[in-house]
């Protein structure tokens, strides 16, 4: 199985949160080594969520350290408690479930964090 993300904007992340949508959002920033860390330990993550039914998102925030790409995306990012990538949030039926998930980045503690998913669902 090869580890397949799919990458929003933020009209589309919007969308969803309209739609009442579940799902997990993985916010990145293009200069974060700890987000290239964890795209390496994503596979398994992305595999024990469906599971539960659930896709894992992603949303680029920053490509420049410091700026954000739109006001939206910084509006959004504000919504999860500020700065800090990757940051790994639960959505469920369009609402932010838990996203203080930041900087899991091994593969052992990306599969307790889908655990602690499971939980709230």
């Amino acid at each position: 199985m090869s580890l397949q993300l799919v990458t929003l904007d933020v009209s589309e992340f919007e969308q969803r949160i309209l739609n009442k949508e579940s799902f997990i959002l993985n916010v990145v920033a293009t200069w974060c080594s700890d987000c290239t860390d964890q795209r390496l330990n994503l596979e398994s993550f992305v595999a024990s969520v469906a599971e539960y039914d659930l896709s894992v998102l992603e949303l680029t925030a920053q490509e420049t350290k410091g700026e954000y790409i739109s006001p939206e995306i910084a509006g959004v990012i504000e919504q999860f408690g500020g700065h800090g990538f990757p940051r790994t949030v639960l959505i469920s039926k369009g609402n932010i479930i838990s996203a203080d998930n930041v900087e899991i980045i091994s593969e052992q503690a990306l599969l307790q964090l889908a655990k602690k998913f499971k939980q709230h669902i």
